[in-house]
């Protein structure tokens, strides 16, 4: 099969826009994790400036996951106030952490417990991850 110096033009274009698109993707599904979880932090540490960590659970289905509590700096696992849980939710961050951008946010957790699903965001971390993305 041959092809003509058009096609050949055409196929290089094609693989370098694909390439594009999914470095583009890429970086905009690690930003929407970063920023979710900055934002969780922001929104958490505004109610509780002492809290540390935020539980984060996943639920039945894949890539559903919820604000469950929140880490005080005694360690000491408190449930969420209602305040808190209505902000979370009016923020829609946690939603966004999914299992494709799971390598931006599980970095920023301080444990994880693979056996019940549970994920303790590091309110710090995630608060100083957006922030610095913010930054670039």
């Amino acid at each position: 099969m041959s092809t003509t110096s058009t096609e050949a033009t055409i196929r290089t274009a094609l693989h370098e826009a694909a390439t594009s698109y999914r470095t583009v993707l890429a970086a905009a599904d690690h930003a929407l994790a970063v920023y979710s979880c900055s934002l969780a932090a922001h929104v958490v540490l505004r109610h509780d400036p002492h809290a540390v960590a935020l539980v984060i659970g996943e639920g039945d289905s894949p890539n559903w996951r919820s604000a469950r509590s929140v880490v005080g700096a005694d360690g000491a696992v408190r449930p969420l106030t209602d305040e808190e849980d209505e902000d979370l939710d009016a923020a829609d961050a946690v939603h966004n952490l999914v299992d494709d951008n799971a390598a931006a946010w599980r970095p920023l957790c301080s444990r994880f417990d693979r056996t019940y699903g549970v994920y303790h965001l590091d309110l710090a971390k995630a608060r100083d991850a957006g922030t610095a993305l913010l930054a670039k």
